[in-house]
């Protein structure tokens, strides 16, 4: 019960606190508004794709390839995706945040919180039980979720763009955001590039992963710090309900009925496992860029993202401990 405490404290925390680096840098005239929006420039278009693809190039793809247990995790984000954007349309009255609302509920954290939760329960060196093959099925679903989850949020934005003013300059702003996303970009090249090097057999050169790896690593404190500032000159009176209602549906909503839904399909022991912590992740870090810089509401984003580092860690925690008492999870 500790370990997990521990981990999801040690996982959620240096955001919560880098978040409060950047209210403090704000606070005292560090930063400004036009720090914020070139960091998340930067991050959105550079950091995170480089993380995405540093994460999936090397990943042992071809060892599981479980196709029902695949296509279940992938149709379950897009049917969520889709009932989610469908509730919130009809019930927001405010058209505008119902983008923004939608990412904040339904994203998680995939490539950040996603890989040392996975690590902890299944990695063979912590339990040599194990069967080896749990991780690599955990870390091959992280990657197709990724795509997914990137690819359906560029959907969401492209078609609440209000320039988007006819049927055929919605369809052409869905493909052109679709395919232009640099993270969506950075998925694919990763496993492109994946494929290459076991086929060809070939590693990438030592200069280019000595690049990768400090641009990789910018992205959480660069992102969190940003995080910070927008919360430091947002007030938190006007838009806090939406706010508390995409908070709810991510931690609790979201990973309660993926469970249900999988115990109906027939998923159990390791698979519901998995099921069960790629929904109750806090929201992605990623995410919060997205939307910022796709012209969505940054009150929204920051709040929601804050609360769901924050209250995750007791979540996740609580999630796991319930499961494995009455026996649903390994």
């Amino acid at each position: 019960m500790w370990e997990y405490v521990s981990l999801s404290i040690n996982t959620t925390m240096p955001f919560v606190l880098l978040a409060l680096l950047g209210i403090l840098l704000k606070h005292k005239g560090f930063i400004g508004d036009k720090f914020v929006s070139q960091g998340n420039k930067v991050v959105f278009y550079f950091g995170i794709p480089t993380t995405i693809f540093r994460s999936i190039h090397r990943a042992n793809l071809s060892e599981v390839l479980d196709l029902r247990f695949l296509a279940f995790n992938s149709a379950w984000l897009i049917f969520f995706f889709l009932v989610v954007w469908l509730l919130a349309y009809k019930f927001i009255k405010d058209k505008t945040i119902v983008s923004s609302f939608v990412n904040t509920a339904y994203r998680s954290s995939l490539s950040v919180v996603a890989p040392p939760l996975l690590w902890l329960m299944f990695y063979v060196g912590n339990h040599p039980e194990m069967n080896p093959d749990i991780y690599a099925k955990g870390i091959l679903m992280v990657s197709v979720l990724l795509i997914l989850s990137y690819a359906t949020a560029a959907v969401l934005f492209a078609v609440h763009d209000t320039k988007a003013n006819s049927a055929v300059a919605l369809l052409f702003g869905i493909l052109k955001s679709v395919a232009k996303n640099p993270v969506v970009i950075g998925v694919v090249a990763g496993l492109v590039t994946n494929v290459l090097m076991n086929t060809l057999n070939f590693e990438l050169p030592v200069f280019v992963t000595n690049t990768i790896n400090p641009l990789a690593g910018i992205v959480m404190p660069l992102a969190m710090i940003c995080v910070g500032a927008n919360l430091a000159f947002h007030g938190f009176d006007v838009k806090f309900k939406y706010v508390a209602v995409s908070v709810l549906v991510k931690l609790i909503v979201m990973p309660v009925a993926a469970v249900l839904v999988a115990l109906l399909f027939g998923f159990t022991g390791s698979d519901l496992t998995i099921i069960m912590i790629l929904n109750a992740l806090p929201m992605a870090v990623g995410a919060y860029v997205m939307q910022a810089e796709l012209g969505g509401d940054t009150y929204i984003g920051a709040s929601a993202l804050m609360l769901t580092m924050t209250l995750s860690s007791i979540t996740l925690t609580v999630f796991i401990f319930a499961f494995r008492v009455v026996g649903i999870l390994v």
